[in-house]
Parts: structure tokens; sequence; C-alpha cells
């Protein structure tokens, strides 16, 4: 079972993750969940790979699993420093690889064949069908090894030169768009090796509602990750967030200003995507708000949870104005915003040049309770503030300002 073999004393030899008199026990929840001996790992960019514990005896064996995935329109290419695995046995079959291995695999749980002894020469190149591949190395208890050693790259996949355009964007009214994947009909397959992009950062200043009721690309995602085809969204701060697979998204940020990519190959194409986005503010409240200061005036600003435990979910965006030629300094920050991780779930974004991107280089990301004095003076006489929280451990800020 999952994919076991007969060993040299006719019992199985089962892959990693597996054990069992027939391999049918799963020791690990995750397939590519990093195993005891700490060699299983997934690769996504170019390095150099080998056997661990080269040249040492592995008293209790080894099975490993790399899982490598090239970039969208690429595809893995090992070139060979050494391979020198124990020799091949006589078996059934002829010779057999009892008891070291490497093996390839593209297409889980399908057999592939078993490298062992001198099998592959230094400097030989293997490029590989797909966008990914797993690396499986097995070794017996009782042996000991020199191992492999090889360089990854990525490389390009003449199968797949992608192709620009063939989503479409409609204007449903004055807030809501639809972006659908070329020829969608919930039935019809996309094209492969296609691309499209949709920019959508001139968008009036309220809030951004995403959702897709309508939603098939690629596979689901492993272990969080999109290993082909997908949709990205890229959003404020140059954070981006892949959808893949077949549940619907939902998606929410305090600016309308992002971009959208769909990328696919050449290998799972599906029927498509229609996605809705509606720009739109609160209707109890008003934190969207564009406001123009006078030279030399005061204004504090509140955002609507500050003062008192309201709204789970919060999205708002202010745009102050001074008038030419001047500047705007925060003179004052009150923040109440929840500690998390890289400020992803809650969070205040302040950024003075006025572009609504919030680039990294440009604006100060903040999640903490803290009190600021003269933060920040503007390079511009455009000051922009976006604040999200996702729940009620965040109570908004507190800012005063002035134009100078």
């Amino acid at each position: 079972m999952n994919d076991g073999y007969t060993g040299a004393n006719c019992s199985c030899v089962c892959p990693p993750n597996f054990s069992g008199d027939n391999c049918e026990n799963q020791i690990r929840e995750s397939y590519y969940a990093p195993p005891t001996d700490g060699c299983t790992e997934r690769v996504t960019t170019e390095k150099n790979l080998f056997a661990p514990n080269m040249s040492a005896d592995v008293s209790d064996g080894l099975q490993c699993a790399i899982e490598i995935i090239a970039p969208q329109g690429l595809k893995p290419r090992l070139t060979f420093h050494t391979f020198n695995l124990q020799p091949r046995k006589t078996c059934s079959e002829g010779d057999c690889c009892y008891d070291e291995n490497l093996q390839f695999r593209e297409n889980y749980p399908e057999s592939s064949t078993a490298y062992c002894g001198t099998d592959i020469s230094s400097g030989n190149e293997l490029t590989f069908d797909s966008q990914r591949v797993v690396i499986y190395h097995f070794r017996d208890s009782s042996v000991t090894t020199c191992g492999w050693s090889a360089a990854l790259t990525f490389v390009s996949d003449p199968n797949c030169i992608p192709t620009e355009g063939g989503c479409t964007l409609g204007f449903n009214d004055i807030s809501t768009y639809n972006w659908k994947s070329a020829g969608f009909d919930g039935t019809t397959e996309y094209p492969i090796c296609s691309t499209c992009t949709q920019d959508m950062t001139g968008m009036p200043n309220t809030m951004l509602y995403l959702t897709s009721e309508s939603f098939n690309v690629g596979t689901p995602p492993v272990d969080g990750e999109c290993t082909d085809d997908y949709i990205q969204i890229n959003h404020l701060y140059g954070r981006s967030e892949k959808f893949c697979g077949s549940e619907p998204i939902y998606f929410t940020s305090p600016s309308s200003s992002f971009s959208l990519e769909f990328h696919s190959n050449y290998i799972t194409p599906a029927t498509g995507f229609d996605i809705t986005m509606t720009m739109a503010s609160y209707c109890a409240i008003d934190c969207h708000q564009e406001i123009q200061l006078m030279s030399g005036e005061t204004y504090t600003i509140e955002s609507p949870d500050f003062k008192k435990k309201i709204f789970t979910n919060l999205n708002c965006e202010y745009n102050f104005i001074a008038p030419e030629g001047k500047q705007i300094e925060i003179n004052k920050l009150i923040t109440k915003v929840k500690v998390n991780t890289e400020c992803t779930s809650d969070f205040l974004l302040v950024n003075g040049d006025g572009d609504r991107r919030y680039p990294m280089d440009t604006s100060t990301i903040i999640c903490d309770y803290d009190t600021r004095i003269d933060h920040l003076t503007t390079n511009t006489n455009n000051l922009l503030v976006a604040y999200q929280k996702t729940g009620l451990d965040s109570r908004g800020f507190k800012m005063v300002i002035r134009a100078t």
C-alpha cells in the first residue's frame, strides 16, 4: 500500500511518512512534515541539494522526501556533482536497489525508477517535465554511504510559453466589478499557459470586498502553498495573497487600491473564476474620508473604535490633503492595535507620499499599544492612513496632525 515495495528480506519497504507491515499507517498528518531525522523539506529556490549524514553510519536508517516546486513557467533541473550509493543486489526482477536508492516522483503515487550504486555520473543533468517533483531517498540502517549531491536550478519550460490576456473585467454598477477568466461559463476550462493582470490602483477612497462564489483554479494548496495555477491579490505594503483550488475567496482591505494576477501552466487547467470586487464604505460609520487641511490648522482624528469596543472587524482609510507646497506633521499618535506577527491581521499603515499602495520603503506599519510624539512629517502635502482590525483586541488609534 501507499507505494511500498518488497525488500530483500521479503518485508515491505515503506516510503517516507508510512509504516506497518503493508505501509498502511500514515505517521504524520501532513505528508511532507519533517520526520524525526529532519531531512524532509520543501524547496522553492535554486540551491545545492545533498544527502544528509553523508559518509556516516545511520543506525536507524534514513527516509527523506524533498519536494521541489519551480516558479510558474519553469521546471526543475538537477546537475549531479556526486552519486555513490549502495550497489544493486540480485532479486527476482533482476538487479534491485534494496539497501539504498534515490527516486524522482512527478506524479505521486505512480512508480518511478530507483537509482543506486553509481547509476548517475558526475555532471549528469535531469530535467523534469513537471513544475513539481519529489525526491525520495531511502537508506537501510545497516549501510554506510557517501551519498549524493546536486545543484538545483530552474529552467524555462518549452511546453509553456505564457500568453497574456483573455480575462475580462465587467462593470456592474458604480461600485461593483467582476473579473472573469477567459471564456468563463462555469464548465469550459481556461487556456493553458496563460497569464492575466488587472490593475485597480486608481480606484476611489473606499474599502475593498473581494469574493468569488465561482472559483476553480488549479489544484488545492499543499500545506498552504499553491503549487501550480493560482490567483494572486497584490495589496497594501507590498503584500500578496495567493488562492487556488475550489474554495470560495473572501478578502477585505482598508484600501481599494490593489491589483490582480492569474497564472496557469500546461498541466492542470480548470473551469476558472468569476470574482466580484465591491468598493464601498460601512453604512453605519464614515471612516473613509478625504480631509482638506488649512495651513497651520491642527486636526484630531480618532478611529470609530478608539473609545469603546465596537466593530469586530473594521477597515478604514483617511486621506489628508494640505495646501500645495505644505507638509503635514503627526504631532501625536496613540495606537491600541493588537500585537501580531508582522502586523498581518491588525495594523495601522501611514504613508507620507500620497501613495495608496503604501509601499514598504515609504510607509510605516504599526501594531502595538503605544504613544508617539512628533512621529512623522510628510514629504508631500498628502498623508494617508489605513487601519484594519479583525477582532476586539484592537481598540483603534488617535492622531493629532498639523499642516505646516
